[in-house]
């Protein structure tokens, strides 16, 4: 690979965080998937039966207990099914996903097939990079299951000039984005009311950390970023006149209007910072927040020490932990201002893509279009083997089955944030929080999309002034978006160096790019 593509991989690293890609928690279904799509799988062209094709699919996270068996399994059926592949799932730990990945990226590493996170790094910063395959052909080739299970208003936003450069996974409605969880069986604890108002919900949360009493104090607990997608601090942005209004690709404030400015220096992001100041200032953020590890803040959650989660997160088994008494029903989804629209600010959230470096593009589309080929296949990729890891509990439901040699958690578990559909998931009907999964996993008839949802910025212009920003905001603008330093007295020496940096220069190529994105849509 170049070497200018090697650098600008190494620089991005500054930015990124791993938060929100896999905090919409599920373990769920909405409705089944048809079994005939098995043959769609072979349809396009039967092949004399040879050798299959290994490809290496590469994932954050920790590899489950059980992985190897599963995934024999897994390989088993890929076999008996005729697709002609056979599947290698590497992990790699979550806090070492972006160094890794990009270096593997970088270096022409031989895989197949990666996650894409979208609020973390868009798969179009990838593509702008040259290292996404075009994986069109294959689509079209192979992937009728695919264009089956997931909407073409979706699909079209893995597109670049008419070309697919990802596989969307379509696993949650993105119009949830600017709720958060609270638990019902803490405000009644504490004679409090569900707040309508984040200074409401500032003091509800005061009142809940001074008279918690179990286990460690119910922190506002995330990885630290400046971006309100990755943070969850869009539930505030419904309480602003100027809403509807995205951030794309953490610097650019984006209305419906079409206007375009440089998020940091609007008067959005001063409240927002305002806000987590009030929180860090209060005791309600963990002290720690700006090394808080995605391990850690999941580990607050796992064990009930929660009140308030900024996004949906908790299970009915988490909740007690504290709170034996507690039932699906403790949690509730809160909107600020309900009655104003709901915006869907991407897509798709999550979704995976294919290296241009890949040997075997069309086998990992074979793969991804497996997966949605039938619910059993489904089953087997997200929950493992039926009997060890799970039990089917009707039509759409599922009951996990804990292993007391894996801390009493299932040896195996899939990921449906990163390849899941809502057209097949189970929902563990006994533990699952039925106001998330209406809001996660069923289509808002009321939310619109953001205009700039399906837009892909290219700083190939800007390439060297956006590296920088990147870098110079992870330093300099998260303690301020985190509450941890005073806007007033902050921000201004940082705007000073993001303006040192290139931001201006990067805000003026952006707002021209999507004016004609703007232009040629109408076209």
């Amino acid at each position: 690979m170049k070497k200018s593509f090697t650098l600008a991989l190494a620089a991005m690293l500054a930015v990124t965080a791993l938060a929100g890609c896999g905090s919409k928690n599920s373990g769920n279904t909405v409705n089944e998937g048809g079994k005939e799509g098995a043959a769609a799988t072979q349809s396009a062209g039967e092949e004399k039966k040879t050798e299959p094709v290994k490809i290496k699919y590469v994932v954050p996270g920790t590899e489950p207990k059980d992985y190897k068996e599963v995934f024999q399994k897994i390989n088993e059926k890929l076999a008996a099914d005729g697709v002609g592949v056979e599947v290698e799932k590497t992990y790699i730990p979550s806090d070492a996903w972006d160094q890794k990945l990009n270096l593997m990226l970088s270096t022409g590493e031989d895989f197949d097939l990666f996650h894409i996170m979208q609020d973390r790094t868009p798969f179009s910063s990838y593509y702008n990079r040259g290292a996404l395959a075009d994986i069109s052909g294959a689509i079209e080739q192979y992937g009728q299951n695919l264009k089956k299970y997931i909407p073409d208003d979706i699909f079209d936003g893995a597109k670049i000039d008419g070309k697919y450069y990802a596989v969307p996974s379509y696993w949650v409605e993105m119009a949830s984005e600017g709720e958060f969880n609270i638990r019902r069986d803490v405000l009644r604890a504490n004679n409090l009311e569900e707040p309508t108002t984040p200074d409401e919900l500032i003091s509800a949360w005061e009142t809940v950390m001074k008279n918690w009493k179990s286990g460690s104090k119910p922190y506002y607990s995330t990885k630290a970023d400046f971006d309100p997608v990755s943070l969850h601090t869009t539930i505030l942005h419904r309480t602003y006149d100027s809403f509807p209004f995205t951030v794309k690709d953490k610097f650019f404030y984006v209305n419906q209007n079409g206007d375009v400015k440089s998020w940091i220096e609007t008067e959005e992001f001063k409240k927002d910072a305002e806000f987590m100041r009030q929180l860090y200032t209060k005791g309600i953020t963990n002290p720690d927040i700006l090394v808080m590890k995605v391990e850690q803040a999941k580990a607050q959650t796992d064990n009930g020490e929660w009140f308030v989660n900024l996004g949906t997160a908790g299970s009915l088994s988490s909740l007690q932990k504290n709170n034996p008494e507690a039932t699906v029903d403790d949690i509730g989804v809160v909107f600020f201002n309900p009655e104003k629209e709901y915006l869907r600010p991407l897509t798709f959230k999550n979704g995976n893509a294919v290296p241009v470096n890949s040997k075997h593009p069309e086998e990992a589309v074979k793969f991804m279009d497996w997966m949605l080929a039938s619910q059993e296949n489904y089953d087997l990729v997200q929950y493992g083997i039926e009997g060890k890891h799970y039990t089917k509990d009707g039509d759409k439901g599922m009951k996990a089955i804990n292993d007391p040699d894996n801390n009493n958690k299932p040896g195996y578990k899939g990921s449906e944030s990163q390849s899941g559909n809502v057209g097949f998931m189970r929902f563990d009907l006994e533990n699952s929080i039925p106001e998330n999964n209406k809001v996660l996993f069923e289509a808002n008839p009321n939310a619109i999309n953001s205009i700039a949802a399906n837009f892909a910025f290219d700083p190939t212009n800007v390439r060297t002034e956006y590296t920088n920003i990147a870098s110079e905001a992870a330093a300099s603008i998260t303690p301020i978006y985190m509450g941890v330093q005073e806007y007033d007295k902050a921000f201004p020496a940082a705007l000073d160096k993001m303006k040192k940096a290139g931001l201006d220069k990067v805000v003026a190529e952006y707002q021209r790019q999507f004016k004609e994105y703007q232009a040629n849509q109408g076209k």
